[in-house]
């Protein structure tokens, strides 16, 4: 999974002014021509859903874009250079790194097609045709085009999600999720059991929210021990947190406290965002049989009364939901976010994205889907990679074909088929 990647990008160098003068044949002497050169080609990041990881860069170490042509006779300008586009997942902040390792946002591109010039190209010298005054008919001089902007960057992923849900490992963070979502996280008896941050759509109440499984928190995971360091950046985006805390545990404030603790020493302002103390496992008997004293430690330790729960059993969850929907903003009337895209240039009109419409139809057995947006996503899904995978759920929840396979009929281990792919159905 690559999520931080350091690039060298450079603009290319703006061409050269000519120095020439007209020569014909009824015109020997004739004046000054020399066309300008042409300015140098930027260095682009863009966000795309079409890109879940940064994978594609992997080998990259740095990129240039086109440098500018000269100038010639003729007052011809000399070509444009080509710009370069850096694709990047929707979510990545990009930041401009000096010598000394200071860190500059550049842009934070938490929208499709948003973008941001990290490398602008060298201006363009002018051609002697520019510099005839008066007292100077023949200019011998043009200018040199300028070199383009070189920098270091780095290019930071982190996840967009409505909750986040942290805890200890073996919390219990996965049951939930799991049973919340249509998520399948790996679950099991043992800590660690989930290595990489997982993604999960809940439906209630007749909205959604994106759940965010955070791998487990353990002491000193601020400083980079476990796996905290490295996802912690994943849920400084989210609208509030599920801190879960795992009821089977003798010492429940304790272990509060423990993952309280790394949260307040992250420098990504986690503590700012509203929490709800949830405490999980109320289905096994020996915490059901302690379950006032549990309750107490936890209130007092954390000031609040937590919410009792089992992700197992599934006890307390409409109420976990009921409570979250409040920090979720709302959706427009068609189920859909509108999200304002960025002009592609300073004078068209800005365009917005909207739900598509979806049609199931049947190939004998196989559900077919026809949705332009999702058909344009899936050639570039990578099934073996799970931020793709969750990506591209995630549209499909978006634009309604998760809800029109439902209403076709689809049930788990039929085949659809998305653009020519063909997907066994979990």
């Amino acid at each position: 999974m690559l999520d931080v990647k350091g690039l060298l990008v450079k603009g290319g160098m703006g061409g050269n002014g000519a120095v020439s003068f007209l020569h014909e044949k009824f015109r020997p002497n004739g004046g000054p021509d020399g066309g300008d050169g042409g300015v140098g080609g930027n260095v682009v990041v863009v966000a795309q859903r079409e890109r879940a990881t940064l994978s594609h860069l992997l080998r990259m170490r740095e990129i240039l874009a086109e440098d500018g042509g000269n100038g010639s006779g003729h007052d011809r300008t000399g070509k444009k250079g080509k710009s370069r586009s850096i694709v990047v997942p929707v979510g990545t902040v990009v930041w401009s790194v000096s010598a000394d390792g200071e860190k500059v946002m550049l842009g934070d591109l938490v929208t499709r097609g948003a973008k941001v010039v990290v490398a602008r190209g060298g201006d363009s010298g002018r051609g002697n045709h520019r510099f005839v005054t008066s007292i100077n008919q023949e200019p011998l001089l043009a200018e040199a085009g300028e070199m383009g902007e070189e920098r270091a960057i780095v290019l930071e992923v982190k996840l967009l999600a409505d909750v986040g849900i942290v805890g200890a490992p073996n919390a219990g963070k996965s049951t939930l999720l799991g049973a919340v979502t249509r998520a399948k996280p790996k679950v099991a008896s043992y800590p660690f059991t989930t290595i990489e941050p997982v993604l999960g759509v809940a439906e209630h109440r007749g909205r959604q929210m994106l759940l965010l499984d955070v791998p487990g928190l353990i002491e000193g995971a601020h400083e980079g021990r476990g796996l905290g360091l490295e996802f912690l950046r994943h849920v400084e985006r989210v609208q509030a947190l599920v801190q879960m805390v795992d009821g089977s545990e003798e010492d429940v404030a304790g272990e509060y406290r423990r993952i309280r603790a790394e949260l307040e020493a992250y420098p990504g302002g986690l503590m700012g965002k509203p929490t709800l103390v949830v405490l999980n496992k109320v289905d096994i008997p020996e915490v059901r049989a302690e379950l006032d004293e549990k309750t107490a430690a936890l209130a007092e330790a954390s000031g609040e009364k937590p919410m009792v729960i089992s992700g197992a059993s599934g006890e307390g969850l409409d109420r976990l939901l009921d409570a979250l929907l409040g920090f979720v903003p709302e959706l427009s009337a068609d189920g859909a976010e509108d999200e304002e895209l960025p002009d592609e240039e300073p004078d068209e009109p800005t365009v917005r994205a909207k739900r598509e419409r979806v049609t199931i139809e049947m190939d004998g057995e196989i559900f077919v889907v026809h949705c332009r947006q999702a058909e344009r996503f899936a050639p570039t899904v990578s099934f073996g990679n799970w931020r793709s995978k969750m990506q591209f759920h995630g549209e499909l929840e978006r634009l309604g074909v998760i809800t029109a396979l439902g209403k076709a009929g689809v049930t788990e281990g039929a085949t659809v088929r998305i653009a020519g792919r063909e997907l066994e159905w979990e």
